[in-house]
């Protein structure tokens, strides 16, 4: 089989959990396990892989999974210590002394705050970590989801300390550091940051109207600032605010991808944004 033909088969798991999961509203204890057979039969009858190499990467993987469920852990823990220490009320009071306007937090707790929490833990957890904040600040439940969901985007594509492409795309790559260093790369690790450096611009570009479009989101479908509002009259109020927030994320997002690594990234564009 020709690498042309064979290289769409890798798309074979993601369509069975895609199917899984959002077509059959199947739980993802049950959806993986299908999804990892789908894999192993797409290596095996079409690839041709030894059953040895797709053991190893099976337990590759689930090493994988233990050092990403080590980390989602982690922010469970932080999330239900904050919430039984009552610290979430403190953090809530503190954010709501900055401003009671629903727009400003918005951006201050579904942009930065959910983009740091991305940068620290990633996979998802700025959904886990943020929606609850902003419920207890008086949000509707779908517009605090919403919100949280939108403002962590941009900070995805390095996740957690940058394991999207340290993890996902760096490591892989060791494997043909050859043709890598052969095209002008010093090593696989300069073309990751390169990689890294480019993706941040273009994600860089998007993250200056990423505070704008959660906002409008909340304030035209949920009418979180007057129910019986639901236009985008509110959210263009703030749009000057909402701009320099994204272009106070966006200039040290590049920067820090550029010159520091895939790690720091939304770490020092949320910190620096926020302070600013």
């Amino acid at each position: 089989m020709t690498l042309g033909a064979s290289a769409p088969l890798a798309l074979v798991p993601l369509v069975v959990v895609a199917a899984l999961l959002v077509g059959l509203l199947w739980p993802a204890s049950r959806a993986m396990p299908v999804a990892w057979l789908a894999a192993a039969a797409v290596a095996f009858l079409a690839w041709g892989m030894p059953v040895e190499w797709i053991l190893a990467a099976s337990v590759n993987g689930a090493m994988a999974a233990v050092e990403i469920l080590w980390i989602v852990l982690g922010a469970l823990v932080l999330l239900y210590t904050l919430m039984n220490s009552g610290a979430v009320d403190r953090i809530n009071a503190g954010f709501a002394s900055i401003s009671d306007d629903r727009r400003v937090q918005v951006v201050l707790l579904g942009f930065f705050l959910a983009t740091f929490i991305e940068g620290v833990a990633g996979f998802g957890t700025p959904a886990a970590v943020v929606a609850p904040l902003l419920l207890a600040l008086g949000f509707p439940a779908f517009a605090a989801v919403v919100a949280a969901l939108i403002g962590h985007a941009v900070a995805t594509v390095f996740g957690a300390v940058g394991t999207p492409i340290i993890v996902g795309f760096e490591q892989p790559l060791d494997a043909v550091s050859g043709a890598i260093t052969g095209g002008g790369f010093e090593s696989v690790g300069a073309y990751a940051t390169a990689a890294g450096g480019w993706a941040a611009v273009f994600n860089g570009l998007l993250g200056l109207f990423i505070p704008f479009i959660a906002v409008a989101m909340v304030v035209y479908f949920f009418g979180a600032v007057d129910p019986d509002e639901r236009s985008l009259g509110p959210a263009l109020a703030v749009a000057p605010l909402c701009l320099f927030a994204g272009v106070a994320f966006a200039v040290p997002y590049v920067a820090a991808a550029w010159f520091v690594g895939p790690e720091l990234p939304s770490l020092i564009a949320s910190m620096v944004g926020g302070g600013a």
